[in-house]
């Protein structure tokens, strides 16, 4: 089966966590131990958020004159590179098989709403709002917000395809892929990971999109006493969830919308799960699974 793994960002760094390498080196280690059987009975390829990392570089920037600064599309490509590297060791540690990072570049609508109201995420959490540009997420502490315009097109997406049926894992679309225009210019956005896993799923012509994030799945009322699991949605019901609020944007909202999207274009399946049931939610038992 041919699967587009959708990793989160924050997987690679657990609440209470610096992010220091060797933390993030031991947490893709064990997102690889809990994807082994996947990885090695499939072809995948694995998609990653980058929110904690890029923001930690942004926040580095901002602390010291001694650095020449980098715009966020830079910082989108050195995020890239990192996490795809983390990533590759895992692998090889944890399974048989081998990998590799392709550096994937996004168009993006450099006219897209999102440029004029950010609600990305990135960062770490803070229990203040220290800077004008953060918002609370989830109810997990405030982070800073950037633009996070819809993806386009991947540039790389021709790659994908021969080095899958070469046998390898390809790790790509990493942190949504770096956001650029038409011409080739970066720009200073973070693209959802998700929605660009959505886009890659679509154009290699996935079996499943699996959406694989720090919850076991998609709740309705979340963080209430109130809450409550949901196993499946069709495309009618996620939206109506959607429009009432339920989902929070940059958060479980993209997710869904992913989901949604990649359903809509005749994808086979769309799951979302945690690392702890990604194996029951591929065999169908767990996680919540999006329908037309």
């Amino acid at each position: 089966m041919r699967i587009v793994i959708a990793l989160g960002g924050n997987a690679l760094i657990k609440k209470g966590q610096r992010g220091t390498a060797e933390e993030q080196m031991k947490t893709a280690e064990e997102a690889a131990e809990a994807l082994k059987e996947i990885i090695e009975n499939n072809e995948v390829v694995i998609t990653h958020g980058n929110g904690p990392q890029v923001g930690a570089l942004l926040l580095q920037q901002n602390a010291t004159d001694e650095v020449p600064p980098m715009p966020l599309d830079v910082l989108d490509a050195m995020t890239q590179g990192e996490i795809g590297y983390f990533i590759q060791r895992a692998i090889m540690r944890k399974t048989n098989r081998k990998s590799v990072t392709i550096i994937t570049r996004v168009i993006v609508d450099e006219e897209d709403t999102a440029f004029k109201n950010p609600t990305k995420p990135i960062g770490p959490f803070s229990d203040t709002r220290t800077r004008p540009n953060m918002v609370m997420d989830s109810g997990r502490g405030y982070r800073m917000v950037v633009p996070s315009p819809q993806p386009v097109k991947v540039l790389e997406r021709k790659a994908i395809l021969p080095l899958l049926q070469s046998g390898l894992v390809v790790i790509a679309g990493g942190g949504g892929g770096i956001p650029i225009n038409t011409d080739g210019i970066g720009l200073e956005a973070v693209i959802d990971k998700d929605r660009c896993a959505a886009l890659i799923a679509r154009e290699i012509d996935a079996e499943l999109l699996l959406i694989v994030t720090a919850v076991p799945g998609v709740y309705r009322n979340f963080g209430k006493p109130n809450q409550e699991f949901i196993k499946r949605l069709n495309i009618r019901e996620a939206k109506e969830l959607m429009e009432n609020g339920e989902f929070a944007e940059g958060s479980m909202k993209p997710k869904v919308e992913a989901a949604i999207d990649f359903i809509k274009h005749g994808g086979g399946r769309a799951i979302i799960c945690g690392l702890e049931n990604v194996g029951e939610a591929v065999e169908g038992k767990g996680g919540t699974v999006i329908i037309p």
